[in-house]
């Protein structure tokens, strides 16, 4: 329990060290604000306060998020620390799976893998869906593993809430894990007609509970009249089922398979929506390796060292249980399933991040929990066959080690690892490697055995070198410049690292409370000349733009209702002309904003420049700052019910 609470603690110090720092993207943090201050926005999942519009995803890792706000107040540390309790969550989930699948050793040693795994150091140290995903899944599978030894049913089903639970976080991802939890249970239980039987039992029970927890949500959306909810963003119909499986799903394998689905990493001129093309255009980021691409240094030094020790863990799943599996009773069938769930849940999600564009680095932490425990098995296994093996199976483990070795000097250097953290792995590697060797050296070890307290040191030096390359490099979190974002989770300098880019090491001051992000001097000149042409009072939302960006920094600096038209593509048409029309001549709306070089045919924009509303201000700088936006100019109308119109009609600009 010490050593597990040490290695809670240690990932809790490494990712929360800048917790305060590096907030989210500015669409989703206006999404929690907004679900914090309203009841029926934190039902469906609104964009914004006054709930006209969802975000372009399922909200539901918003939700922890917006209760944080609640509780302690809008600040970049409020929205990152549900994260920061779901990783260590997931971390303790993991080592529990492996103490239950092999013994403490394992369990210790997949913690350990988990906790110093650089995508989830950066991730669970910012506000990011990833991380309630992830949590959920490590949950799903812990639970499906006490299934599995108890017998019992209803394990299953809590398994198959967790995997509904993942399904609200990040949505298809979540059912990368159902086919692997399908085929365990099959294999566990195919051994006699009536195990056989409990077993598709079992697995009805589980994939019915995961449809179920993961279709309720959006079967509610959908059954609720088109005017008693917002509209679904991600959809050109209006259609919640299209933005879950069609821009968020399937369509980003086959684009335009779902009908009213917004085109799939659709991008908005000039910048103005969408997934952007800077991270999915040839040669950007998200193109890196092509379906190699989680063998490139990109991603690898963010999930892949681990994968020598890993893919060691995965043979010798089969070689320890596989044939014996029917002999050795529930338990060993147990841990032949869990072992074939992991690799079966490890190869589906690697295969689907293999050919699909990878927006975000956070993705690949897909296949994170998968690692860790396939390489704490395979760790343990090749140092119990090193002390009590025969033959050349004592030799797999210097073997394993020295590749395992190689491939970490490998990633380092890739990686622009910093010369101090990698001259400390190093020692810990020599020493793995020396230990290793001396484990498979009969006199070696004897002497070594025979000493006092020696029985144990080899095995924790031949430990220590599976964890010390990504341990040494997630240390790099320590460093407000190389910990990652909300926007773009990773650890380490962006590769390949820009020639002009100070490339030093430096451990920053811990900033774990606050970090209150503010508007910029020209978004808050918008807000004021928006307030004193009677945009937020008497109730009325403070203005209509076309531009989530510029919505989205005013919503979730200040609270303020601000209305959006397009969604975060652009193309998504929440108001028509006529509706808007309707607002102005009720006096609802008083102030329209239009971004240059948004959609040419937006309501918010024909309608601004129908010479109904009165050209007051045009500013250059409005939306800089957010993700991975360029500054747009935009225009600030100001639209006058009839009579007030008349009333002002010698009124001149200001």
């Amino acid at each position: 329990m010490l050593a597990l609470a040490l290695i809670l603690a240690g990932f809790t110090v490494l990712a929360g060290w800048n917790l305060a720092r590096g907030g989210d993207f500015d669409f989703y943090a206006a999404s929690a604000r907004s679900m914090s201050e309203s009841l029926r926005a934190l039902a469906f999942g609104a964009f914004d306060p006054a709930a006209t519009v969802t975000l372009d995803k399922l909200s539901g890792f918003s939700v922890p998020q917006a209760a944080s706000v609640a509780l302690f107040g809008m600040s970049t540390s409020a929205l990152a620390l549900p994260q920061l309790i779901e990783g260590v969550i997931a971390v303790w989930a993991v080592s529990l799976i492996g103490l239950r699948w092999a013994g403490p050793r394992v369990g210790l040693l997949a913690a350990a893998c988990a906790a110093s795994t650089p995508i989830f150091v950066s991730m669970f140290g910012h506000p990011m869906e990833d991380g309630l995903l992830t949590m959920a899944l490590a949950l799903a599978l812990l639970w499906w593993q006490r299934g599995l030894l108890s017998g019992r049913v209803w394990p299953m089903l809590v398994a198959g809430l967790f995997v509904g639970v993942g399904f609200q976080a990040k949505m298809m991802q979540a059912w990368f894990i159902l086919p692997a939890l399908v085929v365990g249970t099959l294999c566990a239980g195919a051994v006699t007609r009536a195990r056989r039987r409990r077993a598709l039992a079992a697995c009805a029970a589980l994939v019915a509970s995961a449809v179920a927890a993961s279709l309720a949500w959006i079967t509610a959306i959908a059954l609720t009249p088109a005017a008693g909810r917002p509209f679904i963003d991600g959809s050109v119909n209006d259609n919640v089922f299209a933005m879950v499986f069609g821009y968020n799903g399937i369509d980003r394998l086959l684009p335009g398979a779902v009908p009213g689905a917004v085109g799939a990493l659709h991008s908005a001129p000039g910048g103005h929506g969408g997934v952007l093309p800077a991270l999915i255009a040839p040669g950007g980021r998200a193109s890196a390796g092509g379906l190699a691409k989680l063998l490139s240094p990109e991603y690898a030094t963010q999930i892949g060292w681990l994968y020598p020790a890993a893919i060691a863990g995965a043979v010798l799943v089969f070689v320890r249980w596989g044939p014996r599996r029917r002999r050795t009773g529930r338990h060993g069938r147990a841990a032949f399933a869990v072992g074939l769930g992991l690799v079966a849940w490890c190869a589906t999600a690697a295969a689907v991040l293999s050919v699909i564009h990878l927006p975000h680095t956070a993705y690949v932490a897909a296949i994170g929990v998968q690692l860790a425990l396939l390489a704490a098995i395979g760790w343990c296994e090749l140092i119990r066959l090193a002390l009590h093996g025969t033959g050349a199976a004592r030799l797999a483990l210097p073997g394993v080690v020295l590749a395992q070795s190689g491939w970490t000097v490998a990633l380092a250097a890739d990686g622009s690892e910093p010369a101090v953290l990698f001259a400390a792995a190093g020692v810990l590697l020599l020493l793995g490697i020396a230990a290793g060797i001396v484990l498979v050296v009969p006199s070696l070890r004897r002497l070594v055995l025979r000493r006092p307290g020696g029985r144990p040191v080899l095995p924790l030096l031949v430990a220590l070198a599976l964890v010390s390359g990504q341990a040494s490099f997630s240390l790099q979190a320590l460093d407000a410049a190389r910990d990652g974002s909300g926007g773009d989770a990773s650890v380490g300098v962006r590769l390949p690292v820009p020639s002009s880019m100070d490339t030093g090491f430096r451990i920053s001051a811990p900033a774990v409370v606050g970090g209150h992000s503010t508007l910029s001097r020209q978004q808050q000149e918008v807000v004021d000349l928006a307030r004193a042409e009677g945009g937020g009072a008497a109730g009325r939302p403070l203005m209509l733009t076309d531009s989530w960006s510029l919505s989205a920094a005013v919503i979730s600096r200040t609270g303020t209702s601000v209305l959006t038209d397009g969604g975060y593509s652009g193309s998504v048409p929440v108001f028509t002309a006529s509706a808007i029309r309707g607002m102005i001549a009720s006096g609802e709306v008083r102030v329209l904003v239009v971004a240059q070089g948004g959609h040419a045919t937006d309501p918010v924009r024909s309608v601004a420049l129908s010479g109904e509303c009165r050209f007051v201000r045009a500013f250059h700088d409005v939306v800089s700052g957010t993700f991975h936006r360029r500054p747009s100019p935009t225009d600030l109308y100001r639209c006058r019910p009839p009579v007030d119109a008349a009333r002002h009609s010698g009124d001149g600009g200001l």
